[in-house]
């Protein structure tokens, strides 16, 4: 299908979201496989639980039989209760990672309640625009608010009324939500379905097509792509291949070359420009170990440039750590997203 289309559906009896342009996927997102598990961006009253001596880190009880895990515990005691927001999806039988800084997050804004005033995105780069927003917003919200106020680049194009009435819901959600902070351990906002976030975070410059329902995925054209996505092979032209095959510890990535030193460096390029997106796609993080082709060592500088190149074009935070000794390139990248 030719155009930019966000299709909404299920696979694998779970909801799904995927951002395709002309028949090829850009983003897709997985919802989880039960509606209790804490999810990036869920918001908790927590009571806080036992304190990790040596890790500065404590367990908050989430309810449900939930927990997660708090970083910096300085001043936390014990059956204390906090408001807490999910920032990483866990693996089976480990806790989620959860800050204390939280942020509420809409189309065209983001409220930070730990911070104080009003800015705009640097994306935003015409000077009466910015002041036409920001007059909005101190009219809304008054010129020295009590929480902060982000206005998103996605407002350059958005309606004025469309964005005073985001800033009115959310700055009344978020006020509502941090005041609730007494009471048993509970779920007081959750994180966005697939859907939410595709409307939030998708966009184009070109007319969105929006399909629903059990045949949105095929209707569009991606329904083998994304199946395509469950399995560890990726082809890398003519001459590779990649396996990306995740593991409790970590997640291994094997690139293959059939030819000589000269191709085999040509298909670890590949692999470098590509692997953000399929890992984004597939829905990992955590610690990625990538296996490269054997390749001359005077080639790693240009193949760390191309792979940083790719990760900073990539939304999912990821950092670079570097050669092992046994010639494997590291990867840290944040568990912001379901596995498919």
């Amino acid at each position: 299908m030719k155009g930019v289309v966000i299709a909404n559906s299920t696979f694998n009896d779970r909801p799904a979201s995927a951002f395709v342009k002309d028949g090829k996927l850009i983003d897709f997102l997985i919802g989880s496989k039960t509606t209790d598990e804490p999810i990036p961006g869920a918001i908790y009253r927590g009571v806080v639980g036992r304190i990790i001596k040596g890790l500065n880190g404590v367990f908050v009880d989430l309810g449900k039989t939930n927990k997660g895990y708090l970083k910096l515990s300085n001043g936390l005691t014990p059956g204390s209760t906090i408001l807490v927001q999910v920032t990483t999806i866990a693996l089976e039988g480990k806790a989620p990672t959860l800050t204390q800084k939280i942020i509420f997050k809409s189309k065209y804004v983001h409220i930070t309640p730990g911070k104080s005033g009003i800015n705009l995105s640097r994306k935003i780069k015409n000077e009466e625009l910015r002041g036409q927003l920001r007059i909005m917003c101190e009219d809304i919200i008054g010129e020295n608010p009590d929480f902060g106020l982000i206005i998103r680049s996605s407002c350059v194009e958005a309606n004025e009324s469309e964005i005073a009435t985001d800033i009115k819901s959310m700055w009344a959600l978020a006020h509502a939500v941090m005041q609730d902070d007494v009471g048993k351990s509970e779920l007081l906002l959750d994180g966005a379905s697939p859907e939410e976030y595709a409307l939030r975070e998708w966009s184009s410059n070109e007319p969105l097509i929006h399909l629903s329902g059990n045949e949105a995925f095929e209707n569009s054209g991606i329904y083998e792509q994304i199946e395509a996505l469950t399995q560890p092979y990726v082809k890398l032209g003519e001459d590779g291949s990649m396996y990306i095959e995740p593991t409790r510890a970590m997640i291994a990535v094997d690139v293959n070359s059939r030819a000589g030193a000269s191709s085999a460096f040509k298909v670890n390029l590949k692999a470098a420009e590509i692997l953000p997106k399929e890992l984004r796609l597939r829905g990992l993080g955590g610690q990625i170990v990538i296996d490269f082709a054997p390749m001359a060592k005077n080639n790693r500088k240009k193949l760390e440039t191309v792979l940083l190149k790719s990760l900073k074009e990539d939304p999912v935070e990821s950092t670079l750590v570097g050669w092992t000794q046994m010639g494997h390139f590291e990867i840290q990248r944040k568990r912001e997203r379901i596995q498919i």
